[in-house]
């Protein structure tokens, strides 16, 4: 990993120490205000700042860096309090906390270059395989930080890693080769935080151990090839990954709450095309090794994983966008204490109004298996072309045990603004 960021950074300071290279720098920012307060446990949830700074520099060669980053203040602390250790983060994707309720977070930081016909990104970045919105089947390439479950849009709970990729046309297809040796994986956050999925059954006494992989030396390799035949946008898939969701295991003599992970192959692939106002989206993926822990046996299960998603997309009436999307997730084996499959469904609409000012949208997500949901709304309305304010509500509904609805005190009203500069 030393060996990656050295290689990366030299190449990226080599170019922004030669003045005669660069021949643009542009500065932007997001300033982002959101409160949200929850009726149910009688609350603020969050009351924070973020400011998310871009620099962009573009070099006579064609070269061009990318920079982003994150200052977040939350004044109640709630959502991740103090200062976590960050268990589940490689040394150099940390954050840092400066106190308990400010965070510093290099987000993205990458260099772009074609080299002949061949496209090269190298740096910390998101690298996004699949067709589903917001359902992951292909899309494991980034783990994703649970601060706030999955409420935030997905291109902010992706956890960016040190990364290279390249890009190179071949015929009528696509080639696109990833390395990631970087050894992040998905972030939950620990017991006692407000969305935590770990539980704790030593009432906050015990102490978190998670065995991740190590950098470098267990780097995912990925490869993708994409075409676009007849109307119809396809892609298949590999990679060889460690698979981020971990086996959680409970040593009572010691206390212990331990994670840990396994390597896997991961086949698939993704079809999409419009038909007029309706457009078809698949994606199908094939793991060949999960693990999991029996809860009646105790015992370790070792299994391939197949899960699909198929979405309809439809435009049809004016100023109004439907999209709905079916999910599947099936073991090929699994012990007495465990299903077999889980299935959700979601729905989008959303309505533009006022010449696209006003927007108004509606997501729901129902787990079949749990009979349980989450409803997310939201109203924004551009006030000028720098100021978006918002409002809205996350609500979780059903069964109290279920994957969802285990969060019903958590649902929430929320509003923020957004200000670009």
């Amino acid at each position: 990993m030393k060996l990656f960021r050295m290689l990366a950074l030299s190449v990226m300071s080599g170019l922004v120490s030669m003045p005669g290279w660069a021949a643009d720098n542009q500065l932007s920012s997001l300033l982002e205000v959101e409160l949200a307060y929850a009726p149910k446990a009688a609350g603020w949830q969050k009351q924070e700042i973020i400011w998310r700074p871009e620099w962009v520099t573009r070099f006579n060669s064609g070269a061009r860096l990318t920079l982003l980053g994150e200052v977040r203040f939350d004044a109640k602390d709630e959502l991740d309090p103090g200062r976590p250790e960050q268990p589940f983060r490689a040394r150099l994707t940390k954050k840092g906390f400066p106190d308990d309720h400010a965070e510093l977070e290099l987000r993205e930081f990458y260099l772009d270059h074609y080299v002949g016909d061949a496209f090269l990104r190298i740096g910390k970045q998101q690298i996004v395989w699949g067709q589903a919105d917001g359902l992951r089947v292909l899309d494991v390439l980034n783990p994703l930080s649970y601060r706030e479950f999955i409420l935030p849009d997905i291109e902010h709970r992706r956890i960016p890693l040190w990364s290279a990729l390249t890009e190179i046309p071949l015929a009528n297809w696509t080639a696109q080769v990833v390395w990631i040796p970087d050894a992040t994986v998905t972030e939950s956050t620990l017991p006692g935080a407000t969305y935590s999925l770990i539980p704790d059954p030593f009432a906050g006494r015990g102490r978190m151990e998670v065995d991740r992989p190590d950098s470098l030396a267990q780097s995912d390799l990925g490869l993708k090839l994409s075409t676009f035949q007849q109307g119809w946008d396809l892609s298949l898939n590999f990679l060889y990954h460690t698979v981020d969701d971990p086996l959680i295991q409970f040593d009572t003599a010691e206390q212990k709450i331990q994670a840990e992970y396994n390597r896997s192959h991961l086949f698939g692939g993704t079809a999409s095309k419009p038909f007029g106002d309706l457009t078809f989206r698949s994606e199908l993926g094939l793991e060949t090794k999960k693990r999991s822990l029996d809860p009646i046996t105790g015992n370790i299960q070792n299994t391939a994983v197949g899960s699909y998603v198929i979405g309809l997309d439809y435009s049809g009436f004016s100023d109004w966008f439907i999209s709905t999307q079916f999910f599947q997730k099936y073991r090929f084996s699994a012990g007495d204490g465990e299903e077999r499959s889980k299935e959700q469904v979601t729905l989008l609409i959303r309505r533009s109004a006022m010449n696209n000012a006003l927007v108004l949208e509606a997501l729901g997500i129902y787990d079949i298996d749990n009979r349980d949901s989450l409803i997310q709304l939201e109203a924004e309305y551009l006030i000028s072309t720098n100021l978006v304010i918002r409002t809205g509500a996350d609500l979780f509904l059903g069964n109290r045990e279920g994957t969802f609805g285990r969060f019903h005190k958590e649902s929430r009203l929320i509003a923020g603004f957004t200000l670009s500069f």
